[in-house]
C-alpha cells in the first residue's frame, strides 16, 4: 500500500523546516515587545521635611511614587504631576476627602504607594510635590519625554 501527499518526499523535511523557523520568529517577536519595567521615585519624609532617595520617570512608562512617612506626624502629598484625567492607584494612604483629585494622607510610620503612567508630553519637566498640611514641605522631580529628536 502506498501512502501519498501532496509533496513529494524530497521536500517534506526543508517545508517542515521552514515552518517550524517561521513559528519561531513568532515566539522572537512576543519576547520583544516585553513592557518596560515599572520606574519607582522614593520619598521619605522624616524630622518635618522631605527628600527624594532615588528615582526616576519617564512618560509612557509605569511608575511608582513611594511615600514613606517616618514622621510622628500624618502628611500629605501633592504633586503638579497629575491632571485631572490622571489614573492613580493608591496603596497604604487614601485620598483627602474634598481637597482635589490627587491630594493624598500617609500616617506617621507608614508607607504609601501612588501607581499610575503619565501620558506622552512635548520635552522633560520638573514637576513639584508638597505637603498640602505644612507649607514647608516641598520638592521637585524630573520627569523626562524620550520621544522626538533623539528617543523614537
Amino acid at each position: 500500500m502506498k501512502i501519498g501527499g501532496f509533496l513529494p518526499k524530497p521536500l517534506v523535511v526543508p517545508v517542515s523546516l521552514a515552518v517550524g523557523a517561521l513559528l519561531g520568529l513568532g515566539m522572537v517577536t512576543l519576547v520583544v515587545q516585553a513592557a518596560e519595567p515599572t520606574k519607582k521615585i522614593e520619598i521619605v519624609i522624616k524630622d518635618g521635611k522631605s527628600k527624594v532617595l532615588s528615582g526616576d520617570t519617564m512618560t509612557g512608562v509605569a511608575t511608582e511614587i513611594i511615600v514613606h512617612n517616618n514622621d510622628t506626624i500624618t502628611h500629605g502629598f501633592n504633586t503638579s504631576m497629575f491632571e485631572d484625567k490622571t489614573d492613580v492607584k493608591v496603596e497604604g494612604g487614601s485620598l483627602a476627602q474634598g481637597k482635589g483629585p490627587h491630594v493624598y494622607r500617609v500616617d506617621a510610620g507608614k508607607t504609601m504607594v501612588l501607581k499610575f503612567t503619565l501620558p506622552r508630553q512635548e520635552g522633560s519637566t520638573t514637576e513639584s510635590f508638597w505637603c498640602d498640611m505644612h507649607r514647608s514641605m516641598k520638592g521637585e522631580m524630573l520627569v523626562v519625554e524620550l520621544t522626538g529628536a533623539g528617543g523614537g
